[in-house]
């Protein structure tokens, strides 16, 4: 998977909260990728970009092992589905939102992947259905 745009974000974000000169950004790119060029990222390698530039600034990356594990985010997803709301993206976002304060589902911890799948699992669970338009 290519990089995202929130990764690209965050890279450019540090780039520019700490004057770290493109040089020096292309050549961490490089050093992760063989490659100078931040779009040829894939997803991993951006994490691996982030948490050196984070290292080098002095910034604490959130440690990727405390992080949902696909296989949770891929339950979510499924929950999603048997609750009507696959079609309406923006919900399930409001509700991880809401429920553990954070933007998207992959910033989760592995703690508040259990806390949303609990949640959606008893909304189900409790028959929930979908308000009709």
């Amino acid at each position: 998977m290519k990089i995202t745009p929130e990764q690209r974000r965050k890279i450019f974000g540090l780039m520019k909260q700490y004057g770290i000169e493109e040089e020096n950004l292309r050549s961490v790119v490089e050093q992760v990728s063989g490659d100078r060029s931040i779009s040829a990222l894939t997803k991993e390698q951006a994490i691996k970009v982030i948490d050196r530039l984070c290292k080098l600034v002095g910034e604490v990356p959130k440690p990727r092992e405390h992080r949902a594990t696909d296989a949770m985010l891929g339950k979510i997803r499924q929950l999603e589905k048997e609750l009507g709301w696959a079609d309406e993206p923006k919900r399930l976002q409001g509700f991880v939102k809401k429920l553990t304060g954070v933007d998207r589902l992959g910033w989760l911890t592995k703690q508040q992947g259990i806390k949303v799948i609990e949640a959606l699992k008893k909304m189900r669970d409790r028959g929930y259905q979908r308000a009709a338009p």
